[in-house]
């Protein structure tokens, strides 16, 4: 689809998620990016802890909450995204997500090596070249259809990526963006030149019909599709999609004492699988409120919220917590690369550790 609305490119795939589940589309290959910049939180991120709301406004980028997990990112022409939308139960598709990023990922990975790009697979969904990462990747179930996102990064805009991130001080800004430049690479870093983006698209596509053992057909939206995305489009221009995740009702309470017997704590873990943050109402050594998130991935794609309902009136002991969400990841199902039960448990008790 070549350069598009940059809300677009958050709603399209979402949308064919929903139309494959209605019968509406087949699976289906996006490549896309967006015509002006736009920042993407991700589906179990607090905007107003991670993102610099008041930054973004002042210099009139719009900011929209993706349906798929990690962290919040700024996104630009500077980048080529390849999105996939498949249905679950595809032949194609594996169901542990740690083979899906293996298979899926191949085609990119191809990608980048006929620049010259020694580029590797490097679990759980990052490509990486030269000790970098070189592609941002995140996957996420929808009713029936499992989406992929990532990107070919030609060029990166690492002053803005730090700029639009809420951080608690400039210094600390600045380690971000010395950091990104440590870790993170790009075409034109690698290469020392930017290819032909018409070339490196069909390269892309024939990649994945060659790992993938496919033939794709060229096609253009659906006027079903068109209308979908059209009547998708107010919810994520909304205060509440964009705040759903916020811990708000807890008053941006710290670490507080209430009473005696009511405390709420707040508390940021960064397990392998990304950054866990909870914020928790604990009454008489129970819990009686509490909110995930961060920028980890998690599947199925109301997993969180069902873990915070099914912590209520758990005692809060590290041994009943963990036990607790051991028990809810065995009948949910649920899988979340790098997080665990026992990080989530570790984050809950740091929250409520000077109780």
């Amino acid at each position: 689809m070549g350069p598009i609305d940059p809300l677009d490119t958050q709603i399209i795939y979402d949308m064919i998620a929903h139309a494959i589940t209605d019968g509406k589309a087949e699976n289906t290959l996006v490549i896309c990016w967006p015509a002006e910049p736009i920042v993407s939180l991700g589906y179990f991120q607090e905007v107003d802890k991670d993102i610099d709301l008041e930054f973004c406004r002042e210099n009139d980028i719009m900011i929209t909450r993706r349906v798929i997990g990690g962290g919040g990112v700024y996104l630009d022409d500077g980048q080529m995204f390849y999105q996939l939308i498949s249905r679950i139960d595809s032949p194609v598709v594996p169901k542990d997500i740690n083979a899906y990023y293996r298979k899926f990922l191949q085609a990119p990975v191809e990608t980048y090596r006929d620049m010259g790009i020694e580029a590797d697979f490097k679990p759980v969904n990052d490509i990486q070249a030269d000790g970098k990462k070189i592609s941002g990747n995140g996957a996420g179930d929808v009713e029936d259809a499992r989406i992929l996102t990532g990107n070919l990064i030609f060029t990166f805009n690492y002053d803005m990526m730090t700029k639009v991130l809420k951080v608690p001080s400039e210094k600390f800004r600045d380690k971000i963006a010395q950091s990104l430049r440590e870790r993170m690479g790009t075409i034109e870093g690698l290469v020392g030149s930017l290819p032909d983006r018409e070339e490196t698209k069909k390269n892309l596509i024939r990649h994945f019909q060659e790992t993938l053992d496919i033939q794709l057909v060229s096609g253009e939206l659906s006027d079903y599709e068109r209308k979908k995305m059209g009547e998708m489009r107010p919810r994520y221009l909304s205060d509440e999609w964009l705040f759903w995740r916020s811990g708000r009702k807890f008053k941006d309470a710290r670490t507080v004492r209430i009473s005696a017997t009511t405390f709420v704590g707040t508390a940021d873990y960064k397990a392998p699988g990304g950054l866990i943050r909870v914020t928790v109402e604990d009454v008489e050594d129970k819990i009686k409120d509490i909110v995930l998130s961060g920028d980890f991935f998690m599947l199925p794609h109301d997993a969180l919220g069902k873990i915070e309902s099914l912590l209520v009136g758990v005692k809060t002991s590290e041994s009943d917590l963990r036990e607790r969400i051991e028990r809810i990841y065995a009948e949910i199902g649920i899988d979340s690369p790098g997080v665990t039960p026992e990080d989530i448990a570790k984050t809950i008790m740091l929250a409520l550790e000077e109780k």
